[in-house]
């Protein structure tokens, strides 16, 4: 099966709408919370936990997102490593996608063992099997390739935003679609109330995480 072809029929313009729409209430959220709170903000160590905020509310808004009836893709968190870190792994039916910032354009996310791992699975153009055991029944099963979204974020505003095929040697971008190309199409794709529930929501959330961390 052409890679190319799954990438495309998985990241649909359902897909690539609610993508940009989760980015869009995710950004606004952070910013309207850290000018609300810019007191509380005013100290050295502030980026640190920028850095922090801004992810939290990225995750969390695509995990509440994948509850919608209309959600084309599932959400999980997968422990990744000895010291129990978990990443938020998103999954449609062909592929396995983790989300994060990138500096620069055209970049794959920071390099780890699960992520490398993950990209194997991208190797040649025919999917790699695996077996699966459930109710004690061998039956083989297609593994799921890896894709990742990367965004860039500066004052306030989005940079970048992709979605990238990496190589199945983790080393380079096998195939990317820009989200950032058609945004006044993907923004007409959910209710302006609907985005604004879902800001209200997502303040809440990040204040109980404020409430965590203090």
């Amino acid at each position: 099966m052409d890679i190319k072809k799954l990438f495309e029929d998985n990241f649909d313009f359902a897909f690539k709408a609610a993508t940009y729409n989760n980015m869009r209430v995710a950004i606004q959220t952070f910013e309207q919370f850290k000018k609300k709170n810019e007191d509380f903000f005013s100290f050295d160590k502030r980026e640190t936990l920028f850095g922090h905020l801004r992810t939290y509310a990225i995750e969390k808004q695509f995990n509440d997102s994948a509850f919608n009836p209309k959600a084309n893709y599932s959400v999980s968190m997968k422990q990744v490593n000895n010291y129990k870190h978990k990443a938020l792994c998103i999954e449609t039916n062909d592929f396995i996608v983790n989300i994060g910032r990138t500096n620069n354009e055209h970049k794959l996310l920071p390099v780890s063992s699960y992520k490398e791992e993950f990209a194997k699975a991208n190797a040649g153009l025919s999917m790699q099997l695996s077996f699966d055991f459930m109710n004690n029944v061998p039956k083989v099963v297609e593994s799921k390739k890896y894709a990742e979204i990367t965004y860039g974020y500066r004052y306030g505003d989005m940079t970048h935003l992709y979605i990238v095929l990496p190589s199945s040697d983790y080393k380079g971008i096998e195939h990317s679609t820009n989200l950032l190309e058609d945004i006044k199409i993907y923004e007409n794709y959910v209710p302006e109330d609907l985005v604004e529930e879902s800001i209200v929501s997502l303040k809440k959330s990040l204040s109980k995480e404020i409430e965590k961390i203090i």
